[in-house]
């Protein structure tokens, strides 16, 4: 999946797959996560918000999501 650079203290870049609802967060230590059943609107609001880091804790690591370590 295609990841773009992202600004965020802990998160490096973010890729979203539309037709398979993932997407995947690469941090800036090497880990790669990946979310499935996240929708386009998720996706876009994590790219709004200022704090990228609190929204995937609250929103992706607190939701529905599931979520696979992919490095």
């Amino acid at each position: 999946m295609l990841r773009r650079p992202i600004r965020s203290t802990s998160l490096k870049s973010v890729g979203y797959d539309a037709t398979a609802l993932t997407l995947e967060i690469e941090y800036r230590n090497g880990r790669v996560v990946r979310y499935v059943g996240v929708s386009a609107a998720v996706h876009a609001a994590l790219l709004a918000v200022p704090g990228k880091a609190q929204f995937v804790a609250q929103v992706l690591e607190g939701g529905p999501y599931q979520r696979e370590q992919v490095r």
